[in-house]
């Protein structure tokens, strides 16, 4: 089969022929449909992810069809269509065995990190991780669904708990991410501030539906987020660039607010004020990914045609490298999605 396979760390995207993986009891053999491209996949292939071991195949936001599966593996069959979480976890541990398993105590590690990437052909997936995708959705936005729309619907709905009318700013706004972000925190009922650089991602904003852009190219967004609030501040802050935007995000935060944060990069810190969060009974929340269960919520409301997955572009996997420096550049619009 094709694969685009990383020899060493910092090093090209290699196209080759590899053998096709062969599933193990509790896994299915996975023909890939479609994968998308996030920033993590620079993360990995970049060296910057500690567990992550040479070669390598990346690619974890997969969509595509079983074509064989293990022998103890019951929950899905050859010819289902199929998209899969993100993390490898126990299982039997209070916190999987309560629906909580992204915070798993006995973490295995990452589809398409720690198992075989879907950057090729075919891939070989744990059962337990596989979701089903029904025929309304196609396999290119099947692939976003986990990540780009499943991370911000865990952040929102079960970190933030964000309510009817509350005023919610949006760091990374344009990415695939914050895409649909914007559409899940509009569709809760809430004013929606997005914040990114360039007027093509501001644009996207737009038309997603947030009520006000900011350009963070001119810095500390702040004082425009104190301006749209009448001085009060975001009742929910979603953080989903890091280290850049921390300092704008906790000036931006009302009394009482949440900020939820979902991207960082390796190292970055957070500095607050203690004295700052008893005062303002601030509550600062990390938030991984999306839990199975939440996944399922997630396919429904894409299959009703009320959050929209924002796929810019379908590419085969010969175009892998250009999107990467694309990506690099933050020149990526949305999410997009190799075909291999």
């Amino acid at each position: 089969m094709k694969a685009l396979v990383v020899k060493e760390f910092g090093g090209p995207l290699i196209l080759e022929d590899v053998p096709v993986p062969q599933p193990g009891a509790d896994e299915a053999l996975i023909r890939v449909k479609a994968c998308a491209v996030d920033q993590f996949d620079l993360t990995i292939r970049d060296g910057k992810f500690p567990t992550a071991k040479t070669p390598i195949i990346l690619g974890h936001e997969i969509a595509g069809v079983v074509e064989a599966v293990g022998a103890n593996a019951d929950n899905v069959k050859p010819g289902d269509r199929v998209t899969s979480t993100l993390y490898l976890t126990c299982g039997r541990c209070r916190y999987c065995l309560t629906g909580r398993e992204t915070i798993c105590a006995d973490f295995k590690g990452y589809v398409g990190i720690h198992t075989p990437g879907a950057y090729a052909e075919y891939t070989t997936i744990p059962v337990v991780n596989l979701v089903k995708l029904p025929e309304p959705i196609s396999f290119h936005e099947g692939s976003v669904i986990a990540n780009a729309i499943g991370t911000p619907y865990h952040a929102l709905t079960k970190r933030a708990k964000a309510q009817l009318g509350e005023r919610v700013i949006i760091t990374g706004a344009g990415g695939g991410v914050g895409a649909h972000a914007i559409q899940l925190a509009k569709r809760m009922g809430t004013f929606v501030m997005a914040v990114d650089i360039g007027e093509e991602k501001l644009a996207l904003a737009r038309d997603l539906g947030a009520d006000v852009v900011f350009d963070a190219s001119s810095g500390d967004f702040s004082a425009a987020a104190r301006k749209w609030t009448n001085d009060e501040g975001a009742d929910v802050i979603l953080e989903l660039v890091g280290t850049a935007t921390f300092e704008s995000s906790l000036k931006s935060l009302a009394r009482g607010g949440r900020m939820v944060i979902v991207g960082s990069h390796t190292g970055a810190e957070l500095k607050a004020s203690p004295q700052a969060l008893i005062a303002n009974e601030w509550e600062i929340l990390g938030s991984r990914n999306v839990a199975k269960r939440e996944l399922a919520e997630v396919i429904a409301l894409v299959a009703a045609g009320r959050v929209k997955p924002i796929v810019t572009g379908t590419y085969p996997l010969e175009e892998a490298e250009w999107l990467h420096q694309r990506l690099r550049k933050q020149e990526i619009i949305g999410r997009v999605v190799l075909e291999p």
